[in-house]
């Protein structure tokens, strides 16, 4: 990674999280990359104004998911940014740009397609993937999280996307009358995972290392489909019927 791309990486962060998080957890002002990109729009603080603001908020609430939006930008608007699941990077970062605050994700998930209907195996990989992740950056990183909500309860109305994708651990059938709420794969994985607590240490949940048997049989599969080319008419390769 170049220095020209962790900077458009900061700018970018700057812009999404900067913006309200500097002033509130450091020192009252807006970060010098808005700043030099957009003087005449922001406004200036005075030094009363700044030791007012610092230090307002009891904890850094953090929603952290795709941005349904985010395709529709103008390319030089998303600063090289990608989207990206790493929910374990970003609070380790927020971490040490801010202080060391205490975090609450009070919005996190992640969509599937909208015809996923009650077994929604993909979003439940993402739901465990960053709770897995936030677990981590507790325990491995020091990171003070002390909060999680999984965003949403119930299927709805996605802005630009309409009905095309869900996000929610209940199902809803839009084209029913009724509109009944049905729990997803997803649902009832949260609902263990609170009852636990977490992810307790049993076995099934411990990584295995190891060797196999001496006589484990390894293999790749493959398949094709073998076209010959008929060198004589089909006329000539029949015979007439008696």
């Amino acid at each position: 990674m170049t220095d020209h791309s962790i900077k458009e990486c900061q700018k970018s962060l700057d812009f999404v999280l900067g913006w309200f998080a500097k002033p509130i957890f450091i020192d009252g002002d807006y970060p010098e990359s808005m700043k030099n990109n957009l003087s005449h729009l922001l406004p200036d603080f005075t030094e009363a104004e700044k030791k007012f603001i610092k230090g307002t908020a009891d904890f850094f609430a953090l929603s952290f998911g795709p941005t349904l939006s985010f395709q529709l930008l103008d390319p030089h608007m998303k600063f090289r940014q990608l989207e990206s699941p790493s929910l374990r990077q970003l609070l380790s970062w927020i971490d040490l740009e801010y202080n060391h605050p205490q975090i609450f994700i009070v919005e996190n998930g992640w969509f599937v397609s909208g015809t996923t209907k009650r077994d929604d195996a993909k979003y439940m990989y993402y739901l465990k993937k960053f709770v897995m992740e936030t677990l981590k950056a507790i325990r491995l990183d020091g990171v003070d999280v002390i909060g999680y909500t999984a965003w949403s309860l119930m299927d709805g109305f996605e802005w630009h996307r309409g009905y095309s994708i869900r996000r929610g651990l209940f199902y809803v059938d839009f084209l029913s009358q009724d509109k009944k709420l049905l729990p997803k794969s997803s649902a009832l994985f949260y609902q263990k995972l609170i009852e636990k607590n977490g992810f307790p240490p049993l076995p099934e949940n411990q990584p295995l290392e190891g060797t196999f048997p001496c006589d484990f049989a390894w293999g790749i599969v493959d398949n094709y489909i073998q076209v010959s080319q008929l060198t004589k008419p089909i006329s000539s390769l029949t015979k007439p019927y008696r």
